[in-house]
């Protein structure tokens, strides 16, 4: 399953705002920590609005299940 820009740009800034956050708050100051933390919120944001973004616009498909043909079947009987 493939990405989308979106996903690839938000998962971009939380993995520099999981840099950053700590970072700052243990090095850099809090100003870098400040920006981290925030690009974190922006991140989880994001993703949860790709996430209701495509639940709610489409209706779900049910998938039926089908049995396996008896070959198939006996193949993984052991």
């Amino acid at each position: 399953m493939g990405s989308n820009s979106a996903q690839g740009w938000y998962l971009f800034a939380f993995i520099v705002g999981f840099t950053l956050g700590p970072a700052g708050v243990f090095a850099l100051g809090w100003l870098v920590a400040a920006v981290g933390f925030a690009l974190l919120l922006v991140s989880f944001a994001g993703f949860r609005s790709i996430k209701e973004g495509t639940t709610n616009g489409r209706t779900r498909v049910e998938q039926k299940h089908t049995p396996a043909p008896l070959e198939a079947r006996a193949a993984k009987s052991f």
